[in-house]
């Protein structure tokens, strides 16, 4: 199972979490992953093609299945991050509705 957490600070997303894998199809088959590490990847690419604002990031480029992004104040301020990071929420929240057994999301307040 895929868990997403989206951290946030004052209504405003400051970090997100993604770990696990699917387990939907075999690997190089499973669309759940797939769907999920696109998302997740593109706001990351978007937020660094289109902002100036830096941002930390941890993955595990061995094994896969775990990215963690955190964002400094900036980032919780400036609303193309905040629009591109409701995005990825609204794409990981139509994920778990389709497949629930397969990624769970939270939103938590720090």
């Amino acid at each position: 199972m895929i868990k997403a957490k989206l951290y946030q600070k004052e209504n405003k997303i400051c970090a997100f979490e993604i770990s696990g894998h699917a387990g939907y199809a075999p690997h190089g088959e499973d669309i759940v992953c797939a769907a999920v590490t696109i998302l997740s990847l593109n706001t990351v690419n978007a937020i660094e093609q289109f902002t100036d604002v830096p941002f930390q990031a941890e993955a595990d480029e061995k094994k896969g299945g775990y990215l963690k992004v955190v964002f400094p104040l900036e980032g919780m301020e400036d609303e193309r991050v905040q629009l591109l990071l409701q995005t990825l929420w609204l794409g990981l929240s139509g994920i778990e509705t389709e497949y629930n057994k397969y990624l769970t999301l939270k939103i938590e307040e720090v």
